[in-house]
């Protein structure tokens, strides 16, 4: 599928790049249609958790976002720019291009449209989104690179740019001078929290891919790791031309019911010759449950085939009866935090719902669903649980008063980064 787009996108003398016009700025019109078209997505289950971003594509009912923004929601709440709110069915998922198609209940006025023409480096491009929650943001940057595999298990080349992005931009338009549409926005540089100046975007090729043929299939993960070969290496086992050496292959995987072993040189996968770990990622997609793996072993060329599927597994009954019962009341040592008496936040631990709702050391809790502490019983600390979510009155030790809400059922569909720009450079890549 991919080949056959790349094949169409030379033909057009496009050269299988994302696609964008010439130009420095954008018109006050334009940015206003960009923004018009640009969407923040919520959470559809009555808690609104801000998920990301995303924008109207094409048509008026159809969004694109990432895969990795809906995580596992099916519905979520569009927002417009106007306010206007507006549920949202996802209709396609690519976990392994991190895109997804979003139906939506009402049809919208203002769309964007995919570019045409070549892309260049050092060309103005704009981002659009809700960095940090900033909602119906622009940035201005150029595009730096193109074709970046930045995660070798993921086939997918990423368009480099430096308008600033941050959490919260993920899913957002990546739009030239014109205002069309050349990527969606998805990470920012590996190792940073915020933005460093590297971000990327899955470019307009897999988003027409994706609206056009639907999701990459998902297949049991082969079970290797896989290691570049050094010219180090390379010398030391007599070994030339491509490949790459299996460093690890996973038990009861594909990989290792094909027959493959540790110390086998990866040459090529049915018709991709595999020059480095990033190379096999994009083999694994373009091919079917089934594909012949050619590998050099003991000096001698092998072909085996690698069957992607997952074996029948015997299945069993459980006694409901025996099965453990979820959590249904907590208390806020649970939540990890240490409190004094008074109300002090003496610490607070890093894997606990309190530090994902933001409460921070030497902050006070005056009050817990506005009952103030201080009418509460000595024993609160001991003897205060709840069983639904909770609104804290906080006390801030920088000054002020804020409220938080202290929530241990959320489900985890907030602010999530996705990064890995480095990754290339790791020693071994996994394939599992």
């Amino acid at each position: 599928m991919r080949l056959i787009l790349l094949a169409l996108f030379i033909v057009a003398g496009l050269t299988g790049r994302p696609a964008a016009a010439s130009g420095s700025q954008i018109t006050s019109a334009d940015a206003k249609r960009v923004l018009d078209a640009t969407l923040t997505l919520q959470s559809a289950d009555g808690r609104e958790t801000f998920l990301g971003s995303g924008f109207v594509y094409e048509r008026g009912d159809r969004a694109i976002t990432n895969a990795h923004v809906v995580g596992k929601s099916r519905v979520v709440i569009a927002v417009t720019h106007h306010g206007q709110r507006v549920r949202a069915t996802v209709v396609a998922l690519d976990e392994v291009r991190d895109l997804a198609v979003l139906e939506l209940e009402t049809s919208l006025e203002h769309v964007l449209l995919p570019a045409t023409g070549f892309l260049e480096v050092g060309q103005t491009v704009f981002a659009a989104g809700a960095p940090l929650e900033a909602t119906f943001t622009l940035t201005i940057g150029i595009v730096s690179a193109y074709d970046r595999q930045i995660d070798p298990t993921q086939p997918v080349d990423y368009l480099q740019h430096s308008a600033p992005l941050n959490p919260g931009s993920s899913g957002g338009p990546l739009v030239n001078s014109k205002g069309m549409v050349i990527g969606v926005n998805a990470r920012i540089a590996d190792g940073s929290r915020f933005f460093v100046g590297i971000a990327y975007a899955v470019p307009l090729s897999d988003v027409i891919d994706l609206v056009s043929y639907g999701p990459l299939p998902v297949y049991p993960a082969p079970g290797l790791l896989l290691r570049p070969i050094t010219e180090q290496i390379a010398n030391a086992l007599g070994h030339s031309g491509p490949g790459v050496l299996i460093d690890e292959v996973r038990t009861d995987t594909p990989g290792a019911r094909a027959g493959l072993n540790p110390g086998d040189i990866l040459i090529a996968a049915d018709r991709h010759e595999i020059r480095n770990p990033g190379d096999f990622a994009f083999a694994l997609a373009d091919l079917g449950a089934v594909l012949d793996v050619t590998i050099i072993r003991g000096g001698q060329t092998l072909v085996l085939e690698l069957r992607r599927e997952e074996p029948p597994k015997l299945v069993l009954t459980v006694d409901s009866s025996s099965a453990p019962k979820a959590h249904e009341t907590y208390t806020l040592t649970e939540m990890g935090l240490r409190l004094d008496a008074d109300g002090t936040i003496r610490d607070v631990y890093g894997d606990g719902a309190g530090y994902i709702a933001g409460l921070t050391k030497e902050d006070v809790i005056e009050a817990i669903n506005g009952i103030s502490v201080a009418d509460m019983a000595d024993s609160w600390l001991t003897d205060f649980t709840f069983d639904a979510p909770i609104v804290l009155r906080i006390r801030l030790a920088a000054g002020g008063t804020r409220h938080y809400v202290l929530d241990p059922w959320e489900p985890g569909n907030g602010l999530r980064l996705s990064s890995g720009a480095n990754m290339l450079a790791r020693e071994v890549v996994n394939f599992d």
